[in-house]
């Protein structure tokens, strides 16, 4: 039970699962990614989560067979608790599993984490089957936006938590994905007034605990509880706004969803010029049919 009595185990468990229950934000990304894994019934598949332990949990009772990977030690303890093993950290960025593992790899905001996330999807590849999918849910970064602001404000962005980068653009998850892998499906959703209100019940769940409250420490004390509940009660009286700012679907989407399908692994370079420059370069500060400059 590392460190805790058979009832307190019990109690953590059952308000990690009411906490769910009341996060809007958490059940719609389990609800997208469950619909873009599709079924997995005796399919093996490869989780890289950032440490919630819901949602490993709900992907595990997909069916199928999973493994579980981690980006740090405090996402390990923290689903070693929740899924009953230790999961896996990889080593230097090398996943520890034979070449055509598995036929579903899911990234669930992890990648942000991984220092050469390129190098890492290189990896998902060598383990993937042939034609076989990796689904990644990732922040989607805008920069100029509200919510940009607001988390810079309040110190609440995935750098000041400890992660290499703040999500991805569109383009930029693309590049890092189109040597090796088709991407049929890109999902953005999650719109900004919604994240606004989220990023203010960061700001009040850091100030209650330390760190994200999904993310169980090694050493649980009972005082867990009694923040859980705050946190529990907060999210009560926030639950029909943030219920009603969810459902406004025209505004930008915060959040990033891909499907992408493996292909065969072939670095798409750049075509160059003699004097270095690419075609677009060339394009730009050409007369299109001459060769003589502006």
């Amino acid at each position: 039970m590392r460190g805790t009595d058979i009832n307190l185990d019990s109690e953590i468990k059952r308000w990690q699962e009411k906490l769910f229950s009341r996060s809007i934000r958490r059940a719609r990304k389990l609800e997208r990614i469950t619909k873009l894994i599709g079924s997995v019934h005796n399919l093996q598949c490869l989780e890289i989560s950032m440490g919630d332990g819901i949602i490993s949990t709900k992907l595990r009772s997909l069916g199928g067979s999973w493994k579980t990977m981690v980006s740090d030690q405090g996402a390990a303890e923290s689903l070693a608790y929740s899924v009953g093993e230790a999961p896996l950290i990889p080593e230097d960025g090398k996943l520890p599993f034979e070449d055509h593992t598995f036929d579903r790899v899911v990234i669930v905001d992890a990648l942000e984490d991984i220092t050469d996330d390129y190098a890492f999807l290189h990896e998902c590849h060598r383990v993937l089957k042939n034609d076989c999918w990796v689904i990644i849910h990732e922040n989607r970064r805008i920069p100029f936006s509200l919510v940009a602001l607001f988390q810079k404000i309040f110190d609440v962005t995935p750098v000041s938590s400890g992660a290499h980068r703040n999500g991805y653009t569109v383009n930029e998850l693309f590049n890092i994905l189109k040597d090796g892998y088709d991407v049929p499906e890109t999902i953005t959703y999650s719109n900004g007034l919604f994240e606004v209100i989220a990023t203010i019940g960061n700001l009040l769940q850091k100030s209650i605990t330390d760190g994200p409250y999904w993310k169980i420490k090694s050493q649980v004390r009972e005082e867990e509880l009694y923040k859980y509940n705050r946190l529990f009660s907060i999210a009560g009286i926030a639950y029909p706004i943030n219920w009603l700012l969810s459902k406004i679907e025209f505004l930008p989407g915060h959040k990033l969803l891909v499907k992408s399908r493996r292909r065969h692994w072939r670095p798409r370079v750049q075509p160059k010029l003699i004097d270095g420059r690419s075609i677009a370069e060339a394009a730009i500060n050409t007369k299109i049919g001459t060769a003589a400059p502006f």
